[in-house]
């Protein structure tokens, strides 16, 4: 018997979450790879492929996919910054045609730091960081 959990999607099964894994390490390496190139916003097109396909809403699967990324890229020990974390969640929600935006933000005060999520639909799934962070683009 199939439950299925708070946020209304049916709990993975562990060979599912084996591929979901799979999946995210896979596209880390290339996001890693693309990430070299110096215009972030023909990596982003890259990354998400035919920009032509029609996009749809699925917020609890956006935000189960986020939680996935940001759970299996914690436990890497190279470089799994927001941009590299955004990147990748970016690449699995286009792959299954969900609607999303990568944020770039910057905040001067107290220091200067710059950030990077991905939201679906107007709504983060993955932390936007502090209210002091202004939106420089979205792509």
């Amino acid at each position: 018997m199939r439950t299925e959990s708070s946020h209304g999607l049916a709990p993975l099964t562990s060979t599912a979450k084996l591929g979901l894994v799979a999946e995210i390490l896979h596209d880390y390496v290339i996001v890693r790879w693309r990430m070299r190139g110096p215009d972030i916003r023909a990596v982003v097109a890259q990354l998400r492929g035919d920009g032509q396909l029609e996009r749809h809403s699925d917020y609890p699967l956006a935000r189960r996919l986020g939680r996935a990324v940001a759970r299996t890229l914690s436990f890497l020990p190279t470089d799994n910054r927001c941009l590299a974390r955004s990147l990748v969640l970016d690449k699995l929600l286009a792959r299954r045609s969900l609607r999303s935006v990568v944020v770039l933000a910057a905040r001067a005060e107290p220091d200067f730091a710059a950030h990077a999520w991905v939201e679906h639909d107007g709504v983060p799934v993955l932390p936007p960081g502090s209210p002091s962070y202004k939106r420089l683009i979205e792509l």
